[in-house]
């Protein structure tokens, strides 16, 4: 399919601009729109799997999967300063503040270090093995995975009171659903549901909250940082904690939400 074929280019066009820059040019936001693209190519291996035939989708995602680990290794680092920074009414803890740093320096150093000339050859190599399959899909097929992945969400989204299990599922379906969206240009039922909802806001924002607490915690047990700093994490601890209950609640307290995919005017 063109369409298709137009979107996986321009994704590989992105992921190789964003794997070219230098080191020292590297923002939060390098590492996190990196990531976005290759959650895309992974939403797009998805649908390729159901679609076609010999279409080895864990083989070819793994050398995309190395970086988008890693990356995210670096990236809740860099959330969990960003939401200190935020929620803390006083300097970041000396210790805690050293503690992140080492981390972030010493993740970024093997991000970097994977991203040599073999490795850019082995993705190149990838992308020219995946454009033929996207020649082999059939309307028919295609229209059967976008029912059968919506259906599932809907199933979640019809209950009241997901467990986190759950919500992470639901976290995880709604956005590859978007992406493969966005790849066969359905862009308008994906700018209406971003109009018109605020679930996938706030599952991003629970998400992000749920994952720094768990950092926290580690960072409290792992015996780096003194007794008094532990007090001001703990703190922090309770603040996230709560913020995350509350997001909880308001994502249950949407639920039932059988007419997310609907155009409010057309009910």
């Amino acid at each position: 399919m063109k369409t298709l074929k137009k979107y996986f280019k321009k994704r590989t066009s992105v992921i190789n601009f964003l794997l070219e820059q230098k080191q020292q040019s590297y923002s939060p936001d390098t590492f996190h729109k990196l990531r976005v693209e290759i959650k895309r190519l992974k939403a797009l291996f998805d649908l390729l799997d159901y679609c076609t035939k010999k279409f080895k989708r864990n083989k070819i995602f793994k050398p995309f999967k190395l970086i988008f680990k890693q990356g995210g290794k670096v990236r809740e680092l860099q959330i969990e300063e960003s939401l200190i920074k935020e929620h803390s009414t006083t300097h970041l803890p000396v210790e805690y503040s050293t503690h992140l740093k080492k981390n972030q320096i010493k993740e970024q150093t093997h991000f970097f270090s994977i991203l040599n000339k073999a490795f850019t050859k082995k993705l190149n190599n990838k992308y020219r093995k995946i454009l033929p399959f996207l020649s082999k899909i059939n309307k028919k097929k295609l229209n059967n995975y976008r029912y059968k992945k919506r259906t599932k969400i809907e199933k979640l989204l019809s209950q009241n009171n997901l467990e986190i299990k759950k919500i992470h599922k639901l976290r995880k379906r709604l956005k590859a659903y978007l992406y493969n969206q966005q790849s066969l240009n359905s862009d308008k039922q994906i700018k209406l549901i971003r109009k018109n909802n605020i679930l996938p806001e706030l599952l991003g924002e629970w998400h992000d909250y749920t994952v720094i607490t768990e950092h926290l915690k580690k960072t409290i047990v792992s015996d780096v940082i003194s007794s008094k700093e532990i007090n001001q994490l703990d703190n922090m601890i309770q603040i996230f904690t709560s913020k995350s209950e509350l997001l909880f609640t308001k994502i249950n307290t949407a639920l039932p939400y059988p007419d997310f995919f609907k155009n409010p005017k057309t009910k």
